[in-house]
């Protein structure tokens, strides 16, 4: 089961990958950070989508690992910090990075409504609604400039990203 959970989760972030290389261009200006999308916290952290980078990752404090690739929907690099339990992307505009999202690797974390990957569909919906789009295999939230993706495997959640909307 926890090899197919990370084979899940590594599908995902290749997917979101090769969906902004497949993008028009820089778009989004990291600016419009105001606290009305989802959100993710560990420990005192409160991250926001399109928020500036640098103060998350020094609240944070030191990653577990980290990557850094030449970006193909921005100018400059994407990174990912990988903290216990998820990975935080950025993306550069103007010589500064933005939160991108925040991706869950295992159930050790949650979203501050209590959902983590191994939660029941149900409970996605309990704690969210209905979602603005929703397949056998994903349900998708959209909240102010923000997106909560929720990969299914049936019933049982498989996958979480909580992802800024950068277009």
């Amino acid at each position: 089961m926890k090899r197919k959970m990370i084979a899940m989760t590594t599908a995902m972030v290749m997917g979101a990958v090769l969906t902004a290389c497949g993008g028009s261009g820089e778009s989004g200006s990291g600016a419009s950070a105001g606290g009305s999308g989802y959100t993710f916290t560990s420990g005192s952290a409160k991250i926001e989508m399109n928020a500036d980078a640098s103060a998350v990752v020094e609240e944070l404090g030191e990653a577990n690992d980290y990557f850094e690739s030449e970006s193909c929907a921005f100018e400059g690099l994407d990174k990912v910090y990988s903290y216990p339990g998820f990975q935080l992307k950025t993306y550069p505009v103007d010589d500064k990075d933005y939160v991108l999202s925040v991706v869950f690797m295992d159930d050790t974390v949650s979203t501050d409504e209590g959902i983590s990957i191994g939660s029941t569909k149900d409970e996605v919906t309990e704690a969210y609604g209905e979602p603005s789009s929703e397949s056998s295999t994903e349900m998708v939230y959209e909240k102010g400039d923000t997106e909560l993706k929720v990969g299914l495997d049936g019933d049982s959640v498989a996958t979480l990203e909580i992802a800024a909307v950068t277009e």
